[in-house]
């Protein structure tokens, strides 16, 4: 189990010096007794013993296997993985002359030396990593384990690897955007599938059938008339909301009523928004609150009698002129979303139009909106895309790692979440490129649909129905791959304070170490179901590029949604020293939780 502060300290670290000498007094009381009682020899494994092992095994109770809650290597198992045992063998004292027991012990001794002069001078870099301030979680660790998650985090630092970010440029200039059911959809991910089986050694790439609707956007446009404009009208950007319906062949051409929320969309009511176009115009705050605009919209509007809903894109503030697309809920109207800069120009014609000294020139807002969507329901079988490095002990047992591999129909997807599917990719790759794969299969999915119906993650968890209790741990990335930061975890409490423990002493040096909760952020769409069926889960968080903001600052966020679903989330957006660094403390997060015993 992982020990407490009141549990002893495994083999390879220096017992207390109180401990050495009441042991040395032990001896000597020993051999006391064998001149009065002298014993026949007998053979002796000495191979694994420890002082602090021999406690560790008469201390322990039955109860205590649980994973996640035993750190301390197994002896067995470690040989037969061909790895370095630091476990306690039965050691028979009681048959062993003075002078045997006396060279076991200074020879004990000078193992727990050597390990720490080990762990000191060749694992850890001083300047980084101190031994010294381990916490009980990072010293019940062993040191094999260790010595793997040194070299990965430290594979963070290698400049010369560009593999992530090359290959995510790749893939995206070749076959552009990831929009499920579309072809370069599938195309994308065939390329994944050959690339990792063809190049990644100990790495098995496949796909799993999701069953996907087809929803496209078609021709759209969306013009605002103004009189006194050339022409007498400006086209405006625009993007139809994803699952929306179709407006009639010749569009839709009515007045735009703005309104900042729901309640004044009732307050209003059938007298004021039937028969016109309703606009959600707010100030973006948290993304979420934004959202449920883009998201319910179209569905409240529809009961007042809206005939058309525009949306501000839920987008920073400062993106005052980019469109932002994202998914809604189909109602009987359509729904697009425009620019806040359009959003402001409309809302400031329909006040002054209402003004009572109104001039002829201000006129009322009045729109045409012409989009041509259409969604095919279940139209087309589709897939996940999967790449597993085995475990060396228990293959059975999975460690998780995941971003969603679709993306909208603007851009090419870079950041949302081609990055965060490669960030796992590469993890696993850094992993398997040590030749030391941790006890557990690591396994990256790449999830299809996460966009709409998170149909991937669904068909996922039905396919593993039976073996989600051998999922061990489940990891997400989908809020942007910029400088790493940590994890927000799900998991109980002591789960949470271990993986603090080694944030704060191994993580630290990519800055990876922190550990927030979902309170702050959730670890993820996609792997929610399994969170909600009992597997700990945690979301990768990195530090907002443009002002350094963290987890849990107002503007932590902005950086990413400032690309989020629009024509900029291009590769460019993506750091490949970033993505490398991310990649390494994901690598080194997920080998801590798969090496477990």
């Amino acid at each position: 189990m992982i020990p407490d502060e009141k549990k002893p300290i495994p083999w390879g670290l220096p017992p207390l010096r109180s401990e050495v000498l009441k042991r040395q007094q032990q001896e000597l009381e020993q051999q006391e007794q064998e001149k009065r009682e002298p014993l026949r020899p007998t053979s002796v494994d000495i191979s694994s013993d420890s002082i602090a092992g021999e406690r560790l095994l008469k201390g322990r109770s039955p109860s205590e296997t649980t994973f996640f809650s035993d750190h301390y290597c197994d002896a067995a198992n470690r040989r037969a993985d061909g790895y370095s045992p630091i476990s306690a063998s039965q050691l028979r004292t009681e048959s062993l002359s003075g002078r045997k027991r006396l060279a076991i012990f200074l020879a004990g001794m000078g193992i727990m030396a050597g390990t720490m002069v080990y762990i000191r001078f060749h694992m850890c870099d001083q300047q980084a990593i101190d031994p010294s301030t381990f916490s009980a979680t990072t010293l019940g660790t062993c040191v094999d384990t260790l010595a793997t998650v040194d070299s990965l985090l430290h594979a963070g630092f290698d400049t010369n690897n560009t593999v992530a970010w090359d290959r995510l440029a790749e893939m995206t200039d070749l076959y552009g955007n990831r929009m499920t059911a579309s072809d370069a959809y599938d195309r994308s991910a065939k390329w994944v599938v050959r690339t990792a089986n063809e190049q990644d050694g100990n790495l098995t790439a496949y796909t799993e059938p999701v069953w996907v609707n087809d929803w496209r956007r078609g021709s759209e446009s969306l013009r605002l008339f103004v009189p006194t404009r050339s022409g007498g009208q400006i086209k405006l950007p625009m993007l139809g909301l994803g699952n929306s319906v179709a407006t009639p062949r010749d569009g839709i051409e009515a007045t735009v009523v703005p309104v900042h929320s729901f309640e004044e969309l009732r307050q209003l009511g059938n007298k004021t928004i039937s028969g016109n176009v309703v606009l959600f115009n707010f100030r973006f705050t948290q993304y979420g609150e934004a959202a449920r605009f883009r998201t319910r919209g179209a569905v409240e509007a529809e009961k007042y009698g809206a005939v058309a809903v525009l949306v501000r894109t839920a987008a920073p503030d400062s993106s005052f002129d980019s469109v932002h697309t994202g998914s809604s809920s189909r109602a009987g109207i359509p729904a697009a979303s425009i620019s806040a800069a359009d959003a402001n120009l409309i809302e400031r014609m329909y006040h002054r139009a209402q003004a009572k000294d109104a001039a002829a020139d201000h006129v009322m807002p009045r729109v045409k909106l012409v989009m041509n969507a259409r969604l095919r329901e279940n139209a087309k079988q589709s897939a996940n895309v999967i790449i597993d490095l085995a475990g060396s002990a228990k293959p059975e047992e999975i460690v998780l790692l995941s971003g969603h591999f679709d993306s909208w129909d603007v851009g090419v997807g870079a950041m949302d979440d081609g990055a965060g599917a490669f960030v796992a990719w590469e993890a696993a790759r850094l992993i398997a490129q040590t030749g030391r794969p941790p006890r557990r299969t690591i396994r990256v999915v790449m999830w299809n649909n996460e966009e709409t119906l998170q149909r991937g993650a669904k068909a996922y968890f039905e396919r593993h129905r039976d073996e989600i209790a051998l999922h061990r741990f489940a990891i997400e990335s989908d809020i942007g791959v910029f400088e790493p930061w940590g994890l927000t975890v799900q998991a109980d409490q002591r789960t949470v304070a271990n993986l603090r423990g080694y944030g704060s002493d191994l993580l630290k040096i990519l800055g990876a170490g922190n550990i927030t909760t979902p309170e702050v952020e959730g670890p993820g769409e996609d792997i929610s179901i399994l969170c909600n069926h009992g597997v700990p889960c945690a979301g990768l968080l990195s530090v907002n590029p443009e002002n350094s903001a963290v987890p849990g600052d107002e503007k932590w966020s902005e950086h990413y949604f400032r690309y989020h679903h629009a024509n900029s989330d291009r590769i460019e957006v993506i750091d490949k020293h970033q993505l490398r660094r991310s990649a390494a403390a994901l690598a080194a997060w997920s080998y801590l939780i798969a090496d477990l015993p």
